[in-house]
Formats: structure tokens, C-alpha cells, sequence
């Protein structure tokens, strides 16, 4: 068996079916929610089409990225609170013949509330004929920045010709109680540096930081402003057309499907504004030039 570099593509994972909704959220919360949230969850999930696209895209990642680094590679899809675990994929991809396994964290932004719960899990794994490395921030890689510079100028062209030079971008990501931050955590700082990477490289003139998909029974301060109090502010200005676009996120899910598509579009359309969303990176070309980039540099 030949020996190769194996990367995984460690992400949060998500519920295949609504049957795994009410395990997911077990998984990711450590305790069983009470019943009527999973019920609530179950409908937003129905919404989306009766599951997370999040498993699916992953291992489509993970295929195309095997194709781009070719020979000597192999990429595997390993999940937090699904299957397959980060484990799995770990003892696959031993089995398979890797004698160097790297870690690639699928949220580019250095948080403990995601990328230390994966660096945590997959520290512990590895072996005395296997070396392990993680990579937990590449938020600033050049062709990270170039594959959101074309979903942004893409989402641009979906207005009219004439509208497009009144475009509020408004550069969303997921909230983090404020006391991480406070600790010296980098995510918020990581975020907003991709952000004017962005911006720059598109002279973009007009555009919004917001923050999204807070906890639902938050009791402590989270980042902000919050998306919908920023669509406010945009009203108040005078602003009638917006483009929203999923930053800290590297693949559709929930938070950009139910989150996004329903919840802001929904508060969007009440100011009569016109709202579009710019895809997620998901498989674009770009971002799997970006991902292969990432790991290259680091190894």
C-alpha cells in the first residue's frame, strides 16, 4: 500500500434527515434539547428541504480538492457531531496508507468555539508511525480572498445595471458571546480582516459587518450589530437594495438557507428592499484552488 498525505476536512457536520435532527442537536449541545425546540428546529429544517446540505457538500469538497492536489493525496470528510467523525475519517485514512494526516479546519477563522473543538478532538488522534498537523486559520490565503471577490461581483450583477452602484454589502458571520473575544480570541479581529481584504480588492464603497444566527437563549452579550438591525439602519439611510454575503461561512447549511434566505430575506422584503444573497463558496473553482493552496503552504 503506497503511502500518501491524507487531509481531513473537518467541519461541524449536520442531520442527514429529519430522524437526525433531534441526535444532531444532542451532539452539538452535550445534553438532550427539550423536545419542543427540536420540534422547532424540525420545521426550519423541513424548510430547507428536510436536511443539511452541509455532509453532502463537505465530501464534495473533499473529492474535488483530491483531484486538485493529485498524486500523493488523499481527502476525507471528518465531523464534530455526525458521522463521519473526525475519528473515522482519522483511522480511514491510516488504514488506507497515509503516514501524515493534516487537519484542515473548514471555518477559516481561529475561534475556540469551533476551530478548538476540532483541534481539541484531533489532537488526541495519531500514532507512532503517523505525523498530524492542524490547520486551524487561513482567513487572509489570497485565493480564499479571490473566490469571495467573484461570488461578490457576481451577486453585484444580479442587480440592475443602474441599482448596482447603490448596493449596501452587508458581510455576514456567525455570532460569538463577546467574552471570547475579550479573552483574546481572534475570530472577530480574522473576520474583518477577510472582510476589508475583500473590499479593497473590489473598491467597494458602500457595505455593513453584521452578525448572525445569535443563541437563541443567549443570556450573555454576543457579537453585533445584529443582521436585522443592521437591514434597519440601511432603511434609515435611505438604501433600497441590498446583497448579503455569507463570510464566515465556507458552505451552505442552515444559517444561510433558513437563516438567510428565510429569516432576512423575510425582514429585507418589510423595508421593500431588494435583497439578494451571493452564493457560497461550496465547489467553486476558486475555493478549491484556495483550499489546495492552504494546505500546500502549510506543509
Amino acid at each position: 500500500m503506497s503511502k500518501h498525505t491524507a487531509i481531513i476536512l473537518i467541519a461541524l457536520g449536520g442531520p442527514r434527515s429529519l430522524d437526525e435532527v433531534g441526535p444532531f442537536m444532542t451532539a452539538f449541545l452535550g445534553r438532550p434539547a427539550p423536545p419542543p425546540v427540536v420540534s422547532a428546529v424540525i420545521e426550519r429544517y423541513k424548510l430547507i428541504g428536510g436536511k443539511s446540505p452541509l455532509p453532502e457538500i463537505v465530501k464534495a469538497q473533499a473529492e474535488a480538492l483530491e483531484k486538485e492536489l493529485g498524486p500523493g493525496y488523499r481527502v476525507y470528510e471528518g465531523f464534530r457531531y455526525s458521522s463521519p467523525s473526525i475519528g473515522v475519517a482519522f483511522e480511514k485514512a491510516v488504514i488506507e496508507g497515509a503516514d501524515r494526516v493534516v487537519g484542515l479546519s473548514m471555518s477559516p477563522y481561529e475561534t475556540i468555539v469551533t476551530t478548538g473543538v476540532y483541534r481539541a478532538v484531533f489532537d488526541q488522534l495519531g500514532g507512532p508511525d503517523v505525523s498530524t498537523k492542524f490547520i486551524a486559520s487561513w482567513h487572509d490565503n489570497p485565493q480564499f480572498i479571490a473566490a469571495w471577490n467573484e461570488r461578490v461581483f457576481d451577486g453585484l450583477k444580479r442587480f440592475r445595471p443602474g441599482e448596482q452602484k447603490h448596493v449596501v454589502v452587508v458581510f455576514t458571520s456567525h455570532s460569538i458571546p463577546v467574552r471570547h473575544i475579550a479573552g483574546g480570541d481572534p475570530y472577530q479581529r480574522q473576520i474583518e480582516e477577510t472582510i476589508g481584504l475583500v473590499v479593497n480588492s473590489l473598491n467597494l464603497k458602500l457595505w455593513r459587518t453584521a452578525w448572525q444566527s445569535k443563541g437563541a437563549r443567549a443570556t450573555e452579550p454576543w457579537l453585533g450589530p445584529e443582521v436585522e438591525t443592521t437591514l434597519d439602519r440601511i432603511a434609515e439611510e435611505g438604501y433600497r437594495a441590498v446583497l448579503e454575503v455569507p463570510i464566515g461561512f465556507t458552505c451552505d447549511h442552515i444559517e444561510t438557507l433558513y437563516d438567510i434566505e428565510i429569516v432576512h430575506r423575510a425582514h429585507a422584503r418589510r423595508h421593500g428592499f431588494d435583497f439578494e444573497r451571493a452564493e457560497s463558496l461550496n465547489t467553486s473553482r476558486l475555493f478549491i484552488k484556495a483550499l489546495a493552496d492552504v494546505v500546500k503552504q502549510n506543509l
